[in-house]
């Protein structure tokens, strides 16, 4: 038995004969392109959702601003100077310092844990080179942003970043605003290794002319309220940003617009919600998922009757449209019995992680999720074309948003209405043991150590002063 078979067949009826996710998909991505935070694409976008959110009746929909450190992308080049000498297309990692440096390369492969300190010898003073791909037998995932403090705690002096996937050009993705560094095409790198094998030494020299600054950025914050005036709710949101050289249309725009088409509809049966639920895009999430915490430090006082938190991130992509809890076995059976009303295939898993905007809340104790296939997620090896120039419009399908704002609009329309819902919030402690069994204390304890090694440099770039300065925000 379904009990809200009326509800789903309203919201079901206005997301499959509507097209208003893609028509703001093209909005957001031809008009605004990447919304990288500080632009005027950033904050034209931003008044854009707060208007269609007013539009689909959101009323009191708003953008709430706050500061960031800032990145702006300067020419890049990677040349190769001995044995030969050759020029390649290389494209700056976010917050990389502009600067040169020329020497040695040290080709790690994937970058595997235990390389760093045996190669220790040879990274240090050198460039190095590490690939996106996932090292064989991790158990965990290895951001690309440990394998560039792991290179520079090794005495790296500037560093490529290697696309693994051929045909998609130059990877971006964040990194410390400490040396050089840059990301490279797949196809050139690996003629750069066969280049390293046969002549067994290589000179690379790499010029970076970035500049790092404060700006301002948002997050945008709507809200359809429920019948009872409990002061419970739920939160779902995805961030807006995307890298300053794509459209970022699957990742992340395509989360936002399914975020923009479950308010919508949501709002059409707001007489049959008990309990608020929050509809948010945050801003700046590809460079620290600084709109997350910024929302979190700035509404703390409600994050205990916050429910619920389903992050939403690339919602839109290929695949099907699942819950992945963040060590919430407890809610399963919710999920279970909540599909089978639905007639909805939604896959179930269990797994967090601290790269997306799900983790500002779950450290603070909220139950939370993230969309998705926890099934197709265990054998995924990357990104593909997410993160480079070719994440545009044409590779999202309407099927997939619509799938995505079917599934996940029920699915929290449920969570705001159980009058049964009671997870254990969990405590510091328990979030404490949960960081340390998955291993992510290395990683804040890691940066904490690259920090302490750089601060003990002779001379810093002036980029690199204000990074040593600033808080983490773990």
């Amino acid at each position: 038995m379904n009990p809200y078979s009326e509800v789903d067949k309203k919201i079901l009826g206005e997301i499959y004969s509507s097209n208003e996710p893609m028509e703001n998909l093209e909005v957001l991505c031809d008009k605004y392109g990447a919304r990288w935070p500080g632009t005027p694409e950033d904050i034209g976008s931003v008044k854009y959702m707060v208007d269609k959110l007013k539009e689909y009746g959101l009323e009191d929909a708003y953008y709430e601003p706050f500061k960031i450190p800032g990145w702006e992308r300067g020419p890049a080049k990677l040349e190769v100077t001995a044995p030969i000498q050759m020029e390649f297309d290389v494209i700056s990692l976010p917050f990389s310092i502009g600067g040169e440096i020329e020497a040695k390369l040290v080709d790690l492969g994937p970058g595997p844990l235990d390389i760093y300190e045996k190669r220790k010898d040879e990274i240090d003073g050198n460039v190095v080179m590490c690939s996106s791909a996932r090292p064989q037998g991790m158990t965990r995932s290895l951001h690309r942003s440990e394998k560039f403090n792991r290179s520079v705690l090794a005495g790296a002096k500037g560093w490529i970043f290697m696309n693994h996937y051929p045909a998609y050009g130059p990877p971006t993705g964040g990194v410390s605003p400490i040396i050089p560094s840059v990301g490279l095409a797949y196809e050139d790198g690996t003629f750069i290794q066969r280049l390293l094998k046969r002549e067994g030494e290589v000179t690379i020299k790499i010029t970076t002319t970035d500049k790092n600054m404060e700006v301002t950025t948002h997050n945008i914050i709507g809200d359809v309220d429920g019948t009872s005036g409990d002061k419970e709710h739920v939160v779902t949101g995805s961030h807006y940003d995307g890298h300053d050289i794509s459209q970022g249309a699957v990742d992340p725009a395509s989360g936002a617009v399914v975020v923009m088409e479950m308010a919508r509809v949501v709002n059409m049966v707001k007489d049959k919600l008990k309990r608020r639920i929050r509809f948010m895009c945050f801003g700046a999430e590809e460079i620290g998922l600084f709109g997350s915490y910024a929302y979190t430090a700035m509404h703390e006082d409600e994050l205990g009757d916050c429910r619920f938190m389903l992050n939403l991130d690339a919602a839109g992509g290929t695949g099907r449209k699942g819950v992945t809890f963040h060590d919430y076995p407890e809610l399963e059976p919710y999920l279970e019995k909540w599909r089978e009303e639905m007639s909805a295939e939604m896959p179930m898993g269990q797994r967090a992680g601290p790269y997306s905007d799900h983790w500002p809340f779950f450290l603070k104790g909220v139950p939370s999720g993230g969309g998705g296939d926890s099934e197709a997620r265990a054998t995924s090896t990357g990104r593909g074309y997410g993160h480079t120039k070719y994440d545009t419009v044409d590779k999202v399908d309407r099927t997939y948003l619509r799938l995505a704002a079917a599934n996940y609009s029920r699915f929290l329309f449920r969570v705001a209405n159980a009058d049964d819902w009671a997870p254990r919030r969990k405590s510091p402690e328990d979030i404490e043991a949960f960081i340390k069994k998955m291993g992510y204390d290395e990683t804040v304890a890691l940066n904490e150590k690259v920090k302490e090694y750089v601060s003990g440099w002779d001379e810093h770039h002036p980029d690199t002063v204000d990074y040593l300065n600033r808080k983490s925000a773990w």
